[in-house]
């Protein structure tokens, strides 16, 4: 079979606007996560975030689309374009109605809809209501939005699996590549939850940072000293070709996408396994997928959501997956750096696993300054180094305990 490989890359991260000014930032250990100016959190214990804070829509779409659709879909739309673009694809050559399109995002950005389309029924009724209301906030609207701007005519699909999202639907694509439904595919995962009602479900629930002094400093994965999330907005898209025709046409080649492993527990929607068996067996089922054994794992990008009952979980999967060798891979969590962006956060690991097999270099878990006793693996704390990398595993977890793991190599 022709090995299925990555050829574009697309990046919007609260650290960095496209892949350059993103990968700096991880090697450099630079988070994006400040004081967040979208809305008044002043009543809410958690006054920050990582918002994509130069990022202006209308770079990337035409003002009357940008006025009618939302946050998610413009995040989507401008992380394809610069996938697009990387890959060169508009001369590849490829026909339309061979190219495959999915994008996936968790929860859309349904706050925008409501206040507005709320204000317009409460003073008129429904027939003031925008007639592309209730698609405007759709999940689904992001892929419609992605086959159009790209004229794509082939399978297209919506994907939202929590945190798993964004590897999820990069395994749908090499999926269509493998199985010759398409020859080539346009992927990716956007989310923008910066808004009040999801800030305010996330407080009550009772998972977010309180460290509003300290930005930089409140994701904390595997640290003793974290006390929770920071949520962010991110888009990552990837463009996937067969490695003959990207050869053939001269494009670049980041890595190939080796396998994919999921799994789940089936046992909680809110509280996990202490004992990882289910991320333990998505990661074995990755490598049984790639044909490889866990001694083949030169790098993991790890989920790190500086959760104490995750950062945990993922531990204790590692050893149980990986056996003895889970000891000697340096484990990066850049989420320490570019905060919770739910579905997109698979593809922000992914990304900077394609950078890493590209450059060698493993970027920091950073405030990881007192480790948690129970999660001792190298998790590569505040700097950066040099490894020789052909192999690395990327994994994501999921509320509910719905996990999936991806493995991508570089190619020779």
């Amino acid at each position: 079979m022709e090995p299925i490989v990555i050829t574009g890359l697309g990046v919007l991260a609260c650290n960095g606007l496209g892949r350059d000014a993103f990968w700096k930032a991880l090697a450099e250990g630079r988070s994006g996560i400040r004081r967040l100016d979208r809305f008044d959190a002043s009543g809410l214990p958690c006054q920050i975030a990582g918002q994509l804070w130069d990022f202006n829509p209308e770079d990337f779409m035409r003002k009357t689309t940008v006025r009618h659709w939302h946050r998610h879909v413009h995040q989507a739309v401008a992380g394809a374009r610069l996938a697009v673009e990387d890959a060169e694809l508009t001369k590849a050559g490829y026909d339309a109605e061979r190219m495959a399109a999915g994008v996936g995002t968790s929860i859309g950005n349904p706050n925008e809809a409501w206040q507005t389309q709320r204000e317009a029924y409460e003073s008129h009724g429904y027939r003031q209501i925008d007639r592309r209301g209730s698609s405007a906030f759709s999940g689904h609207s992001a892929t419609v939005h992605l086959t159009i701007d790209f004229g794509l005519r082939g399978p297209a699909v919506t994907i939202a699996s929590g945190c798993a999202t964004g590897l999820d639907v990069l395994a749908w694509g090499a999926t269509q590549l493998r199985m010759n439904r398409a020859d080539a595919a346009v992927v990716g995962a956007t989310e923008s939850p910066i808004f009040p009602l999801s800030f305010a479900s996330a407080c009550s629930l009772g998972i977010l940072s309180k460290r509003n002094d300290e930005p930089d400093k409140a994701m904390r994965p595997f640290d003793r000293n974290r006390d929770g999330i920071v949520l962010s907005e991110a888009a990552v898209s990837v463009v996937m070709e067969r490695a003959d025709r990207a050869r053939a046409r001269g494009a670049r080649i980041y890595a190939e996408v080796v396998g994919f492993g999921s799994a789940a527990e089936g046992r909680n929607p809110l509280v996990l396994d202490s004992k990882g068996e289910a991320l333990a067996r998505a990661v074995r089922n990755a490598l049984r997928d790639s044909g490889l054994e866990p001694h083949d794992i030169d790098h993991i990008e790890g989920h790190g959501v500086s959760l104490e009952m995750y950062d945990r979980c993922e531990t204790t999967a590692y050893k149980a997956a990986l056996g003895e060798h889970a000891y000697r891979i340096p484990i990066s969590a850049v989420k320490s750096m570019t905060g919770q962006a739910y579905a997109a956060g698979g593809l922000l690991g992914a990304a900077a696993a394609l950078m890493t097999l590209d450059s060698g270099v493993v970027p920091p878990t950073v405030n990881l300054d007192d480790p948690d006793p129970e999660c001792d693996l190298d998790f590569v704390p505040n700097r950066s180094r040099l490894n020789d990398v052909e192999t690395a595993l990327i994994a994501a977890m999921s509320f509910g305990g719905t996990h999936t793991a991806a493995v991508l190599r570089r190619m020779n």
